[in-house]
Protein backbone atom coordinates (compact mmCIF):
# COMPACT_ATOMS: atom_id res chain seq x y z
CA UNK A 1 0.00 0.00 0.00
CA UNK A 2 1.32 3.44 -0.88
CA UNK A 3 2.01 6.04 1.77
CA UNK A 4 -0.46 8.41 0.11
CA UNK A 5 -3.20 5.77 0.15
CA UNK A 6 -2.55 4.97 3.81
CA UNK A 7 -2.69 8.68 4.69
CA UNK A 8 -5.99 9.08 2.82
CA UNK A 9 -7.42 6.03 4.61
CA UNK A 10 -6.48 7.49 8.01
CA UNK A 11 -7.99 10.88 7.14
CA UNK A 12 -11.18 9.19 5.93
CA UNK A 13 -11.39 7.07 9.08
CA UNK A 14 -10.91 10.14 11.27
CA UNK A 15 -13.77 11.89 9.47
CA UNK A 16 -15.98 8.79 9.93
CA UNK A 17 -15.20 8.68 13.65
CA UNK A 18 -16.08 12.36 14.03
CA UNK A 19 -19.33 11.90 12.11
CA UNK A 20 -20.25 8.91 14.27
CA UNK A 21 -19.45 10.72 17.52
CA UNK A 22 -21.54 13.66 16.36
CA UNK A 23 -24.45 11.29 15.58
CA UNK A 24 -24.23 10.11 19.21
CA UNK A 25 -24.92 13.70 20.29
CA UNK A 26 -21.34 14.50 21.29
CA UNK A 27 -19.20 17.32 19.90
CA UNK A 28 -16.11 15.56 18.50
CA UNK A 29 -13.98 18.71 18.84
CA UNK A 30 -14.31 18.66 22.65
CA UNK A 31 -13.17 15.05 22.91
CA UNK A 32 -10.38 15.11 20.29
CA UNK A 33 -6.67 14.81 21.10
CA UNK A 34 -3.72 14.59 18.69
CA UNK A 35 -0.18 13.35 19.26
CA UNK A 36 2.56 12.00 17.01
CA UNK A 37 0.30 11.50 14.00
CA UNK A 38 -2.38 9.74 16.03
CA UNK A 39 -5.85 11.11 16.67
CA UNK A 40 -7.85 10.01 19.71
CA UNK A 41 -11.27 10.74 21.17
CA UNK A 42 -12.64 10.14 24.67
CA UNK A 43 -16.34 9.85 25.42
CA UNK A 44 -18.77 8.28 27.89
CA UNK A 45 -21.56 5.81 27.19
CA UNK A 46 -23.35 4.73 30.36
CA UNK A 47 -20.70 4.06 32.99
CA UNK A 48 -18.12 3.28 30.30
CA UNK A 49 -15.32 5.66 29.32
CA UNK A 50 -14.56 4.91 25.67
CA UNK A 51 -11.32 5.81 23.93
CA UNK A 52 -11.22 5.81 20.14
CA UNK A 53 -7.84 6.09 18.43
CA UNK A 54 -6.99 6.32 14.76
CA UNK A 55 -3.36 5.36 14.24
CA UNK A 56 -1.31 6.31 11.21
CA UNK A 57 1.01 3.64 9.80
CA UNK A 58 4.26 3.36 11.72
CA UNK A 59 6.96 0.80 12.29
CA UNK A 60 5.86 -2.57 10.94
CA UNK A 61 2.30 -1.38 10.33
CA UNK A 62 1.86 -0.38 6.70
CA UNK A 63 -1.76 0.71 7.06
CA UNK A 64 -3.73 2.81 9.48
CA UNK A 65 -5.71 1.24 12.34
CA UNK A 66 -8.72 2.17 14.41
CA UNK A 67 -8.85 0.93 17.98
CA UNK A 68 -11.72 1.36 20.41
CA UNK A 69 -10.95 0.65 24.08
CA UNK A 70 -12.90 0.97 27.32
CA UNK A 71 -11.37 0.44 30.75
CA UNK A 72 -13.57 -1.87 32.84
CA UNK A 73 -12.02 -2.67 36.23
CA UNK A 74 -8.74 -2.21 38.05
CA UNK A 75 -6.68 -5.40 38.21
CA UNK A 76 -6.54 -6.96 41.65
CA UNK A 77 -3.32 -7.97 43.37
CA UNK A 78 -1.43 -10.74 41.60
CA UNK A 79 -2.59 -13.41 44.04
CA UNK A 80 -6.23 -12.67 43.05
CA UNK A 81 -5.78 -12.48 39.28
CA UNK A 82 -5.98 -16.13 38.20
CA UNK A 83 -9.73 -16.59 38.70
CA UNK A 84 -10.47 -13.21 37.10
CA UNK A 85 -8.28 -13.86 34.05
CA UNK A 86 -9.81 -17.31 33.56
CA UNK A 87 -13.28 -15.74 33.73
CA UNK A 88 -12.27 -13.14 31.11
CA UNK A 89 -10.82 -15.77 28.76
CA UNK A 90 -14.01 -17.82 29.00
CA UNK A 91 -16.06 -14.69 28.27
CA UNK A 92 -13.83 -13.94 25.25
CA UNK A 93 -14.47 -17.44 23.90
CA UNK A 94 -18.17 -17.76 24.67
CA UNK A 95 -19.89 -14.40 25.20
CA UNK A 96 -18.12 -11.66 23.26
CA UNK A 97 -18.45 -10.99 19.55
CA UNK A 98 -16.49 -8.21 17.89
CA UNK A 99 -14.51 -7.27 21.00
CA UNK A 100 -12.34 -8.94 23.62
CA UNK A 101 -11.07 -8.44 27.13
CA UNK A 102 -7.41 -7.56 27.55
CA UNK A 103 -5.09 -6.17 30.20
CA UNK A 104 -3.59 -2.72 29.70
CA UNK A 105 -1.39 -1.40 32.46
CA UNK A 106 -3.25 -2.01 35.69
CA UNK A 107 -6.71 -2.30 34.14
CA UNK A 108 -8.92 -4.84 32.42
CA UNK A 109 -10.15 -3.29 29.18
CA UNK A 110 -12.51 -4.19 26.36
CA UNK A 111 -10.92 -3.66 22.97
CA UNK A 112 -11.69 -3.95 19.29
CA UNK A 113 -9.40 -3.00 16.41
CA UNK A 114 -9.30 -3.15 12.64
CA UNK A 115 -7.54 -1.68 9.63
CA UNK A 116 -9.02 1.61 8.41
CA UNK A 117 -8.98 0.60 4.76
CA UNK A 118 -12.58 0.23 3.49
CA UNK A 119 -13.96 1.25 6.90
CA UNK A 120 -17.52 2.57 6.83
CA UNK A 121 -19.63 4.57 9.27
CA UNK A 122 -21.73 1.59 10.38
CA UNK A 123 -18.56 -0.29 11.38
CA UNK A 124 -17.34 2.66 13.45
CA UNK A 125 -20.74 2.90 15.14
CA UNK A 126 -20.77 -0.85 15.82
CA UNK A 127 -17.25 -0.76 17.28
CA UNK A 128 -18.14 2.09 19.65
CA UNK A 129 -21.47 0.61 20.71
CA UNK A 130 -20.06 -2.90 21.18
CA UNK A 131 -17.17 -1.78 23.35
CA UNK A 132 -19.41 0.55 25.35
CA UNK A 133 -22.08 -2.10 25.86
CA UNK A 134 -19.61 -4.77 26.98
CA UNK A 135 -17.79 -2.39 29.36
CA UNK A 136 -21.06 -1.11 30.81
CA UNK A 137 -22.35 -4.65 31.30
CA UNK A 138 -19.22 -6.20 32.76
CA UNK A 139 -17.93 -3.41 35.03
CA UNK A 140 -20.68 -4.04 37.58
CA UNK A 141 -20.57 -7.83 37.19
CA UNK A 142 -16.79 -8.07 37.59
CA UNK A 143 -16.65 -5.58 40.46
CA UNK A 144 -19.28 -7.55 42.40
CA UNK A 145 -18.08 -11.06 41.54
CA UNK A 146 -14.39 -10.38 42.20
CA UNK A 147 -14.64 -7.42 44.64
CA UNK A 148 -12.88 -5.08 42.21
CA UNK A 149 -12.89 -1.34 41.66
CA UNK A 150 -14.62 -0.23 38.48
CA UNK A 151 -12.31 1.86 36.30
CA UNK A 152 -14.95 4.59 36.21
CA UNK A 153 -14.72 4.82 40.02
CA UNK A 154 -10.90 4.74 40.25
Amino acid sequence: MSTDQAKQDVERATALVEKTIEALGIDPATSRRERDGHVAYALRRGSARILIAVHAPSGDLTEGRIRVVAPVVVLPSEDRQLALLKHLLVANATDLVGAAFAVSGDEVVVVTERAVRDLDASEVDTMIRTVGRVADRYDDELSKTFSLTRSSDA
